[in-house]
């Protein structure tokens, strides 16, 4: 081992490294070891051509990722889209959660699409698609007690009759489309739980924690809280994109919770870049990134768990 002091080693080293790159460095003190290897590393780099090339790319990435997204007015980042087989579960929604139509537009003979209010969110309807693919829905409502009696009366199934917990008094049901509501009254300063909105999107997936992962690097998700059991499944994670705020579990918590693949409606500030991101965090595409005549450009994905993602950010003009 020489006795040279450290610094005139290293100098001596990285010499020998720009002149070869090669070149053996067996006698060098071992404690510089690391450093010989960063610097053979940085030698070896792309030159200065591509990393100005790359600067670009990565300040045009950075750019489009602080872009604010712009909903259509009323929106927000995510909105279910529910799949009935008639038009009378518009009277439903109203009815029984007081919904208000915003939109309706007929879509062909029995088919129509609809946009529904329901407090400060909001639920697309697509009437006779022939397809379905029902949804649970956390939906926050002033008194829980009334909506969940008018959903009984109205003819839906009683899953979980109403108790109190995690802070809410809550009572789940099942209409007759095979969607699944939650109906909650949160019990605190106002009936909605902090950091969620009138109306939550629930996913059941088998692989709950993968699934996080997946739209974490879809969509740029974050965790607002996660609850985990044994063997470190998901209990319960509530997950937020944009604004609006997701629900994430494995289906076990109750007999009635099932994987259910879920439609969902997502603006974005690029529908061409959300949609190339979706693709390379996994999911498959359903149709390229296209003006549609309703005013937006959407491109749709399908995740591995059968759930349909499309992204859309309104035509500028």
């Amino acid at each position: 081992m020489s006795k040279q002091p450290l610094i005139e080693q290293l100098n001596e080293a990285i010499e020998r490294i720009l002149s070869d790159p090669t070149a053996q460095l067996s006698s060098v003190d071992a404690s510089l070891t690391d450093l010989l290897v960063m610097a053979r590393d940085l030698w070896a780099q792309p030159r200065p051509d591509f990393k100005a090339r790359l600067k670009i790319e990565l300040e045009r990435n950075i750019t489009m990722s602080t872009k604010i997204a712009t909903a259509r007015p009323g929106f927000r980042t995510l909105t279910p889209y529910l799949l009935p087989p008639n038009a009378g579960y518009l009277d439903f929604l109203t009815n029984v959660f007081g919904g208000v139509v915003t939109a309706r537009h007929e879509a062909g003979p029995d088919r129509l699409h609809a946009e529904v209010r329901l407090g400060d969110s909001m639920l697309m309807v697509g009437v006779s698609s022939g397809r379905s693919m029902p949804v649970m829905l956390l939906a926050y409502v002033p008194d829980a007690d009334a909506v969940y009696q008018r959903a009984l009366a109205a003819g839906c199934k009683n899953l979980e009759p109403m108790t109190v917990n995690h802070g809410d008094r809550f009572g789940c049901v099942e209409d007759s489309v095979g969607n699944q509501w939650c109906i909650a009254t949160h019990l605190g300063a106002t009936y909605t739980k902090p950091n969620h909105n009138a109306i939550t999107t629930c996913f059941h997936p088998e692989g709950a924690a993968r699934f996080i992962d997946f739209l974490k690097q879809a969509f740029g998700a974050t965790e607002i809280e996660r609850h985990s059991g044994p063997g470190g499944k998901v209990m319960w994670a509530a997950i937020r994109i944009g604004d609006s705020t997701i629900g994430v579990g494995e289906p076990s918590n109750h007999s009635w919770l099932r994987p259910t693949p879920t439609m969902s409606y997502v603006y974005v500030p690029d529908a061409d870049a959300a949609y190339a991101q979706a693709m390379r965090a996994g999911a498959k595409s359903i149709y390229a990134p296209a003006d549609q005549p309703y005013g937006d450009r959407n491109g749709g994905v399908e995740d591995e768990w059968g759930n349909q993602w499309f992204m859309a950010a309104p035509i500028e003009k």
